[in-house]
This record gives structure tokens, C-alpha cells and sequence, in this order.
């Protein structure tokens, strides 16, 4: 008599595509690109904010923000929620009318690459 759990080879469960894609995502094989995907959105808001002015726009990516740093905590990456803090601030400002103009501009660019492969 065999143990429940042993199988044989023909035994096997193999798992349909939408399974395994869903596994992948939930285990975050596949955070790295939902991460720059997600960071590229915030990028667009963060420069329409800062370049242009538009209020809308920094209000959008002050929730981006703020998501992205929260996930860089959860992946213990201190130094990109610090820059993603920085950034955040640097939105408020903007709202408030006291923006740092090209610095916050740059700031962005370096967000970008200190928050890369995450």
C-alpha cells in the first residue's frame, strides 16, 4: 500500500497557464516589473506635477508615492523609500506653491535608479 502523498510520475498534477501566472505574481516573481510599471506611472504624474504645475497631477502621484514607498519598506529597500520619501515632499512643496524646480525635476531621475531591480 502506498502513502497518500507519494505519486507517481503519471500521478503528477500539472497546473494550467492562469494558475502558474497567479502563483508567480502572488509569490513576486514577477514585482520587478509590476514595480517599474507602477514606478514609470508615478514618473509621468511626478514630472506633469513638477514641470507643468498641474495640482491633479500632484495629487496622483503623492498616492503613488506613497504605495511605492510602502512597498520598498515591506522589501526592507530603506534607501529607495528614503528617496521615495524625499520625493513625496517634494510634491507637497510643489502643491503649496514652494517647489524646488529643477532639484525636485532631478530628484525623480534619481528615485528612478536608486529604486531599480526592485
Amino acid at each position: 500500500m502506498r502513502h497518500h502523498l507519494s505519486k507517481l510520475p503519471s500521478d503528477v498534477v500539472i497546473g494550467r497557464p492562469v494558475t502558474v501566472a497567479t502563483l508567480l505574481i502572488l509569490s513576486g516573481a514577477l514585482a520587478p516589473q509590476a514595480f517599474a510599471s507602477d514606478f514609470n506611472a508615478f514618473q509621468s504624474s511626478a514630472m506633469s506635477c513638477l514641470q507643468v504645475g498641474r495640482l491633479a497631477s500632484c495629487q496622483t502621484a503623492l498616492i503613488q508615492a506613497e504605495a511605492l514607498q510602502r512597498r520598498a519598506s515591506a522589501r526592507n529597500a530603506f534607501p529607495c523609500q528614503t528617496l521615495l520619501l524625499g520625493l513625496q515632499a517634494d510634491l507637497i512643496m510643489q502643491q503649496l506653491g514652494d517647489g524646488r524646480g529643477e532639484k525636485a525635476v532631478h530628484d525623480v531621475a534619481t528615485t528612478g535608479r536608486g529604486c531599480a531591480g526592485l
